[in-house]
């Protein structure tokens, strides 16, 4: 969308590397989704349950991180792509300083990594819940530091946090946490330096075509349930194009949901 209302260039950071590094491994192109990969996996043998499982997931995301990068430049932007994990501080800040000295600004910059591995709280694993947690406000924090250093900050930063941080949701102690945090961090940050600044919290969005989004079969049945409407995909991008272009400046933190709720 961004690329389509402003023919720009879109600068992403994943976990993921593009290349698998497997050498001569080719992934089973005829398997499109996940029963069919993790079934194409399994006869190739040689792999447990749960290696089976981190490759299929390993390949879609591969798969969306192609298709994420053609629909930029099908929209009449460029985009390119480096593999990172936002928690490595010293990382992040060589990709702003990298990105900022070969194009000579960044306009922009959205946070949107995210972590969720739902457990009720007497369940979760204190790892689990730092890897929650980190991802989002140790992400941030890295991202943020590596802006501050740059000879000019963006335009406009956004922070993608999650209606879990303002009504709670069961099993989400720390995905709510962590956003709870975010939107602190991204009220500093524009009380600091006075730019732009605006954390989203989102209801849940409804997957669109390749796009899955975070909301499995299970989880959409549960919010079907429980009369919680999903975020159409094209209607959450205009209401972020929105709040951006008219939104008041100093409103640092909006709740966007599909029911209300």
């Amino acid at each position: 969308a961004l690329a389509a209302a402003a023919r720009c260039r879109v600068e992403l950071i994943g976990r993921t590397p593009l290349d698998d590094g497997t050498g001569g491994y080719h992934e089973p192109a005829h398997a499109t989704d996940l029963p069919a990969l993790r079934a194409a996996l399994a006869a190739r043998g040689g792999l447990s349950i749960a290696e089976i499982e981190r490759e299929a997931g390993r390949v879609l995301a591969r798969r969306e991180i192609a298709a994420t990068l053609a629909e930029v430049h099908d929209a009449g932007g460029r985009a390119g792509y480096r593999a990172l994990d936002v928690r490595d501080a010293e990382a992040v800040q060589q990709a702003v300083k990298e990105t900022y000295a070969t194009y000579g600004r960044i306009d922009g910059v959205v946070h949107a990594a995210g972590v969720i591995e739902d457990r009720l709280l007497a369940e979760k694993d204190p790892v689990s819940f730092e890897r929650v947690y980190g991802t989002k406000v140790d992400g941030a924090r890295a991202l943020l530091s590596a802006l501050r250093r740059l000879p000019q900050l963006p335009a406009f930063t956004v922070m993608f946090g999650s209606v879990a941080a303002v009504y709670g949701n069961r099993g989400q102690a720390d995905y709510a946490a962590a956003n709870d945090a975010l939107a602190r961090l991204g009220r500093l940050w524009r009380s600091d330096t006075g730019s732009r600044t605006v954390t989203v919290h989102w209801g849940p969005w409804a997957p669109v075509g390749a796009h899955g989004g975070m909301v499995g079969p299970e989880l959409g049945r549960e919010y079907a349930r429980r009369g919680i409407e999903l975020i159409d995909p094209e209607e959450g991008v205009l209401a972020l194009l929105r709040e951006l272009a008219w939104g008041e400046p100093e409103t640092d933190e909006v709740v966007l949901t599909a029911s209300g709720r």
